[in-house]
């Protein structure tokens, strides 16, 4: 009697995350449905160009946070990507549209069942419309994917810009946990981070990434203000880079590109 009432309460339990995730994949369906009309509202010109900029935004912050609850491969980082696109753009114009609808095909495709393997995601995510974030003149875009785990808005702006300007992709998560998930799924060619974050260190990232097999090709490079010999760095992988603040950024942020050969 009670195995099959604890059998019983299992199932219960199974059935409830079954349909806290089928109501998130609704929402979530919900949210690229909102998509889609604001961007017919911008094509007709019943929704403000930069009041459609705002509320899509929104949205794609919202859906990126429930992306995050649900094991459905690729949407996470999509949905990433998306929030990123939209957080520089202020207003809509006709040149972000076929982006945005890129953005929300590619999401519908996932939430209606169409899964692409975790060894898919990464090309999936490398060929999604990029939103330049610095404005950086006559600068070539590469497909060079670099991402950025720093918990610091104003480093990942220092470092973001400085990356911009070689044509790279930058990606910047402020979360080492959630980073350690879209850095499985993405492969960038190239991860900075720093030492000190909360939760979780970059040393810890870097050594995290070292040891699964899926990441440990991954080039790390750690933002750092701590000489190389400081205890802290003890236990950093020996492949890892090192990037100081300070007068010598520039330099050592070149070596670690040219080491690496990320071109």
């Amino acid at each position: 009697m009670i195995m099959s009432t604890n059998a019983a309460h299992l199932m219960s339990e199974e059935q409830v995350d079954e349909l806290a995730e089928s109501e998130v994949l609704d929402e979530a369906r919900d949210v690229v449905s909102n998509l889609e009309i604001r961007l017919q509202q911008v094509r007709t010109g019943s929704l403000a160009r930069d009041e459609a900029a705002k509320l899509l935004s929104q949205d794609a912050a919202n859906l990126r946070l429930k992306a995050r609850t649900v094991a459905v491969n690729g949407l996470a980082p999509i949905t990433h990507r998306l929030d990123e696109y939209l957080s520089s753009v202020k207003s809509i114009e006709d040149s972000h549209i076929p982006d945005l609808q890129t953005f929300g095909d590619r999401i519908s495709a996932l939430l209606d069942g169409d899964y692409v393997t975790s060894e898919e995601t990464a090309e999936v995510v490398r060929n999604l419309p990029h939103m330049m974030t610095f404005e950086v003149s006559d600068v070539s875009i590469t497909d060079t994917e670099v991402t950025l785990v720093l918990p610091q808005r104003s480093a990942a702006h220092v470092v973001g810009r400085e990356l911009a300007a070689c044509g790279y992709r930058v990606s910047t998560v402020l979360d080492p946990l959630e980073a350690i998930g879209l850095i499985v799924e993405t492969r960038p060619d190239l991860v900075i981070t720093t030492v000190v974050m909360p939760r979780l260190s970059g040393v810890d990232l870097a050594c995290a990434l070292a040891a699964m097999p899926s990441t440990k090709s991954i080039p790390v490079a750690v933002l750092t203000s701590l000489e190389p010999n400081h205890p802290d760095l003890a236990t950093l992988p020996m492949n890892s880079g090192l990037i100081r603040r300070g007068p010598s950024f520039g330099d050592d942020l070149a070596d670690v590109l040219q080491r690496f050969n990320i071109t």
